[in-house]
């Protein structure tokens, strides 16, 4: 027996409209492998891309805050870091390219007083150098810290935060200056594990300046 399809009532017929219209609000057709599937649209800021509307409307001073310095270009970012920057305190010393004598580089980004991104390239390689004890994440984006209560070096976290594993840069301040640094590297007791990674990190010897972005002028 053939079944007869009911007919619906005009409520009926513009509900179902209203719910195909917020499906297309929602949704889009796409082609995968083959098939057509329907996939969640993508987020937008007053029909832009989030990432598109960020770079074409942020300042730097929120960029820094919400930590998304990629989103700045190296022109904003030295504007940023003026006479009058927030961010002219102690821990800009730190910020800028470094090298040691075997051509290992550091690169120090500011986040906020007393935070900064830390970038590790090892000597002879394009990028940043992969952590095997932290499932060869990169060390690109690591935090580095700066408490003025425990002193004047800059702790920079080569695992997950709270591990202890650090790697420590202190100023040479018989220098009289601010163009070069000692690295010591700091875990708990307890990791003697760690030790086998050491090597990775070099001679430990000092780091000197590259270049700062107009970053050695806070003291």
């Amino acid at each position: 027996m053939a079944k007869v399809k009911k007919k619906l009532t005009p409520a009926q017929k513009r509900a179902k409209k209203k719910a195909k219209e917020e499906r297309q609000k929602k949704y889009v057709w796409v082609f995968m492998n083959g098939k057509q599937v329907r996939v969640k649209r993508p987020e937008t800021i007053d029909g832009v891309d989030p990432d598109e509307f960020i770079r074409n409307n942020a300042d730097p001073i929120w960029l820094h805050q919400n930590e998304m310095l990629e989103y700045m270009d190296q022109e904003e970012d030295q504007l940023y870091v003026g006479e009058e920057s927030e961010l002219d305190s102690y821990i800009y010393n730190y910020c800028g390219k470094w090298r040691d004598s075997e051509g290992n580089t550091i690169f120090i980004e500011p986040i906020d007083e007393k935070q900064v991104y830390v970038t590790y390239v090892k000597s002879g390689e394009g990028k940043p150098m992969l952590r095997p004890w932290l499932n060869n994440m990169p060390a690109s984006k690591m935090i580095g810290r700066h408490d003025p209560e425990w002193g004047p070096s800059l702790d920079i976290e080569l695992s997950n935060k709270g591990d202890g594993f650090c790697l420590s840069l202190d100023f040479h301040f018989e220098d009289g200056n601010y163009n070069a640094i000692a690295p010591s590297i700091i875990r708990d007791e307890k990791d003697s594990h760690l030790d086998k990674y050491y090597y990775l990190f070099g001679a430990l010897s000092s780091y000197h300046r590259q270049s700062d972005n107009g970053a050695n002028k806070a003291n």
